[in-house]
């Protein structure tokens, strides 16, 4: 075989399949680099966070529609806590926890059992919604209501007919400040409809049907509990347009100041603040006090027919005579203190 030598032909038939061969790579190899500058052409998108959705449970509503119903909401929690305050002469704190969107049967399975609940109505809007007090703070308010300090019941248990009562009114209190806090949006008349103390007998909508769900927290010293409201959302459908933040600022600009002026001088007027009375002072020696025994009498540096000081959460406000009124003592106000008449300060040592 070594010895055997090609023809031309068949030299010139191995050259041209070489070349063939060749100019085949070649147009596989600009084949590819057209399609990688096709490809580079593309944007390429960076990968992102991945949310689940639930499609047997769609939202229906918007982020910036449950934010603007969280701000309608503080306002109430506000002013409904003042009003509770005044009404059982404690302070009283309400505040919101959350706002979420869930289906009717979760926010049952959430309640406990017993508790206080009341169905209400919010007409002209169609359907009913769930107003609910926990047990562990509604017992303190009782208490208080019915002359006591606030003490809360070691196991909860259902309202006797005057608990009831005493709660309803606690509700309609809520439902004032309730109606003002949607007015902007839509006028209702919040009514109560039905009582129930077992969440399992409420059924206003479909177990699967969408609520918005409303957490509050109550404080009253030491007492801490949970409120809650459920408004399903066929019943606020109609008005939902309205439920976005520039809507809201937009409805509130014009008449947030003359209103809101109004609002806080009616609650500022029914706020209960201490008062008291100061009949005098007087400079003692270390050494006298430490002697001090019962039986011993400390001269003041008023007169008997002076005035005596009359403060508000140790404010000077008035000068008054000290008196008798029934089987109580009492001050007869015979004079407003200037804020130019610091006469004051040295008789009863007060700096302000």
């Amino acid at each position: 075989m070594a010895d055997e030598i090609l023809s031309a032909g068949e030299l010139d038939a191995l050259l041209s399949g070489i070349e063939g061969s060749v100019s085949k790579k070649d147009s596989e190899v600009k084949e590819t680099e057209e399609t990688e500058q096709k490809l580079a052409s593309y944007p390429v998108q960076k990968k992102g966070k991945i949310k689940q959705y639930d499609f047997r449970r769609p939202d229906k509503f918007s982020k910036d529609q449950i934010r603007t119903i969280e701000m309608m909401h503080e306002a109430f929690a506000r002013h409904f806590g003042a009003d509770l305050s005044a009404y059982i002469r404690t302070i009283v704190e309400v505040s919101v926890t959350s706002v979420r969107q869930m289906t009717f049967s979760e926010y049952v399975e959430k309640i406990p059992t017993p508790t206080s609940i009341a169905v209400f109505s919010l007409e002209p809007l169609k359907g009913m919604a769930v107003f609910e007090i926990n047990p562990s703070i509604i017992f303190p308010i009782i208490d208080r209501v019915l002359g006591g300090k606030g003490t809360a019941i070691s196991k909860p248990r259902e309202l006797t007919d005057l608990e009831q009562s005493i709660v309803s009114k606690i509700i309609e209190k809520a439902f004032v400040n309730l109606k003002d806090a949607w007015h902007r949006i839509v006028e209702f008349e919040p009514e109560i409809k039905a009582r129930e103390t077992n969440p399992q007998f409420i059924q206003i909508v479909a177990p699967n049907e969408m609520c918005l769900n409303l957490n509050f927290e109550i404080k009253i010293k030491e007492h801490v509990g949970a409120m809650s409201m459920s408004i399903p959302y066929m019943v606020i459908e109609p008005v939902l347009f309205k439920l976005s933040a520039k809507q809201w600022f937009t409805l509130t600009k014009e008449e947030l100041s003359v209103e809101a002026r109004e609002i806080l001088d009616e609650k500022v007027k029914n706020t209960w603040i201490p008062i008291s009375v100061n009949i005098g002072s007087a400079k003692v020696k270390i050494k006298d006090i430490i002697n001090l025994k019962p039986g011993d009498i400390i001269k003041l540096e008023t007169n008997k027919k002076d005035d005596v000081l009359v403060l508000a959460e140790n404010k000077p406000l008035f000068y008054a005579k000290i008196g008798v009124k029934g089987k109580k003592k009492a001050v007869k106000i015979v004079k407003i203190i200037s804020k130019s008449d610091p006469s004051y300060e040295m008789k009863f040592s007060i700096q302000i």
